[in-house]
């Protein structure tokens, strides 16, 4: 909603002497409240400073709390909530005796006193007053295009209500108030939720806007105020109790949805009346946007002064990224219940194919390419009308050409929660390398194991919200301006615990011409980062400046006593004060997935985003730093962040840092790292057990498969034996590194009995272990199915180039006769058939049959083809 020169509503923190009992503690309630009681005692007429845009955030917010004020407060307050003329209200002396009827509402008035609208009655000359039927288009106005073009849910009606004010329409009351606009309720006591509630609102609108502007403006002043009035209402009907501060910052959005200035092309798909005098709200948004601009390290959800106003910004983003369709889906995501750090717009940024991670990240970018800068890069597709909002604030301290440059922001200094601070960075001269790194507080320690289990629970806690939201820490994107004013977009990903991250850029000063860091506090609600015994409410610092020219080398990591070992070597100490060592984790998807190393050395110094939902990952985390003078280091957490029972690789590098705290060029270990655990070595100490299962395939074959308990320096030794006494040599493929795989084949059909499986490994120390497992007592007796003996191929085709015939079990005695009964052939130990008779000489074409015996009594016969 536009601004006129009103006095912006103070928070008033101090407790007022005229007082005779204390207002609760919550800032936001204790200015709702002030704001409230102004209402208490109308005055015949108000001076422009005295007047507020909106009230109705004030009359939400002590609706909501109702239950957390005091009953002597509830008893004083209480009567604001009373339309006005009924007995007891603050408006009860305000008589409205006039009404105008619209089709959707009844407007109340009077042609008499201090409350009377101006009284001209020229266009249209009807017996109402211009200000009245002004009033009422513009109601309309606001249904029509926001319930019937845009989709919006219909505002409850309130005949159920004692006083309606007389029929089933929405209720506009016109009168002398210290605001333009006010949308309520018929409060009740005993409200259940204060997360939700659907409620049918009435309006008041000020009767003499006139008075503080000037006819001509005011006549904007009231159509777009009743444009933003009506958008309450229907918020109302979705949840009255949403935040507060989007109430407001999306009702100020509404007024140029609904009067754009007649722009038939303006870039939304609403039909909407143009007109060639209508009334155009982006000529008042620069004012309102100036609240925001101006200070955008203030929260977007702050309500000091008019923050709330200037926040429309963020409304504009999403309707112009996403379609305007976007803010009622937030409105409908809040009917069950209006949710703490934003969960509400996370909710509807996942169903819009993004997170508000990411969506808030951008908005921060879109925001920096306003006024000159506007149309400057097509990276960004920016705001429609940039051009014509203000430029963002970069205050003259965040503007640095002299490196290397460190600033510490403390807890009351550093950007609020979900806000953002610009901070600008020119070369002086050609620097090869240029390096920007951020370090947020802590969210964890190196080693929780010190920690109390309440402490490690609730770092967990916020570890998960950060891993699953993105929304805890610190995050930073860059704005390259480059040779020929090209613009290139990047962002730092911090380290989930220790919130730093770096961004390392070539010749700065050369291609570079200027960098501009927006450093964003992720943070959804106000900050509290754990510590020891407590909370504190954090930190952010940044150093800029060329990184250090020393080199470390030769990375190696071992197992230790009680982690990784890294071990390196130092082949440049130039400007190296201490060493960060960076850990990567991998855990391994299924058997067949492959680990891997850093990719570069980028993704050494910052964590990743590989999923591009702008969330980092959590598998990469500084774990220790060490001083120049060592150049070992053992990991000691390794599964404080994993399932132990997660198949996990770690990869290391060992990382030069300077005296600023500046990271140089990494150097990575090779060969990645499996942690074990103290039941691990005590595995490795023992000799592996195997594990063997078998199923029968075919006649005479088994499929073996051998499992182990530890991992073998090669395949394990499988051997059979039969009950006959013959034995069977198995070898085994590898499938993982405990379980391998063979095929068990008998020379005729396999004999009856009990069959042993011998087997004999070692495991990576050189144990060796053995054994002897007795398989199932196999009979043909009980199975016939298992005396079946297989020829192939059938039919067999000479012509396609198969010549041999097959037996399966190998090692049976085969005769082979023709059609007519005479005998073809006998073949001792039989393994495959040349289709040769006794003489040697090919056999024709045409049916033959087969007996095969084993020397044992077992007999099975068949019959099988040979076709050209």
């Amino acid at each position: 909603m536009k601004r006129i020169v009103f006095t912006a509503v103070l928070l008033f923190t101090v407790t007022i002497s005229c007082i005779s009992y204390a207002l609760p503690p919550d800032a936001d309630l204790q200015s709702a409240i002030q704001t409230v009681r102004k209402f208490t005692k109308l005055k015949p007429s108000y001076s422009p400073d005295d007047v507020m845009e909106c009230a109705t955030d004030s009359f939400t917010t002590v609706a909501k709390n109702w239950q957390n004020i005091p009953s002597t407060l509830r008893q004083e307050l209480k009567p604001v909530f009373l339309r006005p003329g009924l007995p007891g209200s603050f408006f009860g002396d305000i008589v409205l005796t006039e009404h105008f009827n619209t089709p959707h509402f009844k407007l109340h008035y009077t042609r008499r006193g201090p409350h009377a609208p101006p009284l001209e009655d020229f266009h249209p000359r009807n017996g109402v007053p211009d200000y009245i039927d002004l009033c009422a288009d513009a109601m309309e106005r606001a249904y029509h295009v926001q319930i019937d073009l845009m989709g919006f849910k219909k505002p409850y009606m309130d005949y159920w209500a004692e006083q309606n004010g007389g029929d089933h329409k929405m209720d506009v009351y016109l009168f002398t108030f210290p605001a333009l606009g006010i949308t309520t309720a018929d409060w009740f006591e005993g409200r259940v939720l204060s997360t939700a509630l659907t409620i049918a609102p009435y309006f008041m609108i000020n009767s003499r806007i006139y008075d503080y502007v000037g006819k001509l403006e005011g006549i904007r002043y009231l159509e777009t105020t009743c444009a933003h009035e009506f958008l309450h209402g229907i918020q109302f009907a979705y949840n009255a109790y949403m935040p507060t501060w989007f109430m407001e910052a999306s009702a100020t959005w509404i007024e140029v949805m609904t009067y754009d200035g007649g722009v038939v092309d303006d870039g939304d798909t609403i039909p909407d009346p143009d007109e060639p005098t209508e009334t155009n709200s982006y000529n008042y948004y620069i004012h309102q946007l100036r609240r925001w601009f101006n200070i955008p390290d203030i929260s977007l959800e702050s309500r000091i002064g008019d923050h709330e106003y200037g926040s429309v910004i963020w409304a504009l983003y999403m309707a112009e990224r996403f379609g305007y369709d976007i803010i009622r889906q937030f409105y409908t995501n809040t009917t069950d219940g209006s949710y703490r750090e934003f969960g509400n717009f996370y909710d509807v940024f996942i169903d819009n194919g993004t997170t508000l991670a990411e969506a808030f990240k951008t908005f921060t970018v879109w925001n920096y390419f306003t006024y000159t800068r506007a149309n400057t890069t097509v990276e960004i597709p920016g705001y429609r009308n940039a051009e014509r909002f203000p430029p963002v604030a970069i205050h003259p301290n965040d503007v640095h050409s002299q490196y290397p440059i460190r600033t510490h922001f403390d807890s009351e200094a550093m950007p609020e929660h979900f806000s953002c601070r610009y901070i600008v960075f020119r070369p002086q001269g050609v620097m090869p390398e240029f390096a920007i790194k951020i370090d947020g507080a802590d969210l964890a320690p190196y080693d929780m194991n010190a920690l109390t289990i309440g402490d490690r629970n609730n770092i967990q806690s916020e570890l998960n919200r950060l891993n699953g939201t993105g929304l805890r820490g610190w995050a930073a994107k860059f704005i390259v301006r480059k040779q020929n004013d090209k613009i290139e977009i990047r962002e730092a990903f911090t380290y989930h615990r220790s919130q730093e991250a770096q961004l390392t850029f070539n010749d700065f000063g050369g291609v570079i011409k200027e960098i501009t860091l927006i450093l964003i506090n992720m943070h959804a609600d106000v900050e509290q980062v754990v510590v020891p015994g407590g909370t504190s409410g954090g930190s952010v610092s940044f150093v800029a400046g060329a990184p250090p020219k020393g080199q470390l080398a030769n990375v190696q990591v071992s197992q230790g006593t009680s982690g990784a070992l890294l071990n390196w070597t130092v082949d440049d100490p130039t400007g190296i004060q201490e060493v960060a060592i960076v850990r990567k984790r991998y855990v391994l998807n299924s058997e067949t997935d492959e680990p891997q190393t850093f990719q570069s050395d980028a993704e050494v110094l910052a964590a990743a985003d590989r999923n591009g939902d702008g969330i980092a990952e959590d598998d990469i985390t500084v774990v220790g730093r060490v001083s120049l003078t060592q150049n070992q280091f053992e990991d000691r957490t390794v599964f404080q962040d994993v399932d132990p029972d997660d198949m996990v690789h770690y990869y290391y590098a060992v990382v030069p840092v300077d005296a600023m705290g500046i990271m140089g060029t990494p150097s990575i270990a090779p060969d990645s790292f499996s942690p074990q655990t103290s039941t691990d070595l005590e595995m490795a100490n023992q000799a592996p057990s195997f594990f063997i299962n078998t199923q029968q395939h075919g006649t005479g074959e088994w499929h073996v498969e051998v499992t182990s308990t530890h991992t073998l320096q090669s395949a394990p030794m499988l051997s059979v034996e039969a009950p006959n006494r013959d034995t069977y040599n198995i070898t085994l493929s590898q499938v993982s590194p405990t379980k391998w795989r063979g095929t068990l084949q008998t020379n005729g059909f396999p004999a009856t009995g009990i069959y042993l499986y011998k087997i004999s490994g070692k495991n990576l120390s050189g144990k060796t272990g053995n054994r002897i497992w007795q398989g199932q007592s196999f009979s043909y007796l009980q199975n016939s199915v298992n005396r079946k003996v297989v020829v192939a191929p059938n039919p067999l085709r000479p012509a396609f180039g198969n010549q041999h015939l097959s037996f399966y079990p190998k090692g049976l005695k085969v005769e082979i006769y023709d059609i007519t009964g005479n005998l073809i052939k006998v073949i001792e130990n039989a393994s495959n058939w040349d289709c040769t008779n006794q003489n040697g000489e090919k056999v024709c074409t045409g049916l033959y049959f087969y007996i095969a015996s084993d020397g044992n009594g077992y007999r099975s016969a068949g019959k099988f083809s040979i076709v050209k």
